[in-house]
């Protein structure tokens, strides 16, 4: 899996305690993803870490078929019934911030190393927004750009999780992939002017960099390394 896929994605931001920031990575990795990639319908996810900006400190993006695979039974069972490490690691959370996307519009191909992203309010139209992003994916060079908008009728996760929620934008999400954190700095005036063109400073505020640090579809769950115990050693 290169490009997003599906017509729905799920955004999750968060940060995690620093004194559990190691065993976070390992069990998003070696167990989390994979539990929720084996799911029919979520078509794969990438990690992401903030180099710069206001969102919180990871962003996870899955894919999927479709927006209704988050009301599945599958994925509610998952809920439901977490598995010791990952109801300890709730607990660790910080900031934890989830949209669930209909993916509206993506341009280009592949998937760049360097992902900027931003929040919108609710209310935002597709068609205001599309013009102004092809102009930005066919000047600065991106290698793809994504506009995601939530499905309010998908409900939120019915447990808290650590740390209280940050204040952003949760109407959806603006994600601009390339392959230099430079050349995104670079493009950030003109992402700008285009947003605030539209009356969409304040998503233009939210604008954070993030560097990709996993990738899984399902295509390679058979290869996994088992996860370790928990607690682990």
């Amino acid at each position: 899996m290169l490009e997003l896929e599906g017509s729905g994605a799920l955004a999750l931001w968060n940060g995690v305690d620093p004194a559990r920031r190691f065993e976070y990575d390992l069990w998003h990795t070696r167990e989390h993803v994979p539990e929720r990639v084996s799911i029919p319908g979520i078509l794969g996810a990438r990690r992401y870490v903030r180099i710069e900006g206001p969102l919180p400190e990871f962003l996870t993006l899955y894919s999927l078929r479709d927006t209704g695979v988050l009301q599945s039974s599958a994925y509610l069972r998952l809920l439901d019934n977490p598995t010791a490490w990952s109801r300890s690691m709730r607990e660790a959370f910080r900031g934890f911030m989830r949209v669930c996307c209909r993916r509206t519009w993506s341009a280009g191909g592949g998937a760049g190393g360097i992902l900027g992203a931003l929040t919108l309010p609710d209310g935002v139209q597709p068609d205001d927004l599309r013009p102004a992003l092809e102009l930005l994916v066919a000047e600065l060079g991106l290698v793809a750009a994504h506009l995601l908008l939530r499905d309010a009728e998908v409900p939120d996760v019915p447990f808290a999780i650590g740390g209280e929620a940050p204040d952003f934008p949760r109407g959806g999400a603006i994600l601009l992939e390339t392959w230099d954190e430079a050349a995104l700095r670079q493009a950030l005036p003109s992402i700008r002017t285009a947003l605030e063109r539209l009356g969409l400073g304040e998503a233009a505020g939210t604008f954070t960099c993030y560097r990709l640090a996993y990738a899984l579809d399902q295509a390679s769950l058979s290869a996994l390394i088992a996860p370790p115990a928990f607690p682990p050693s």
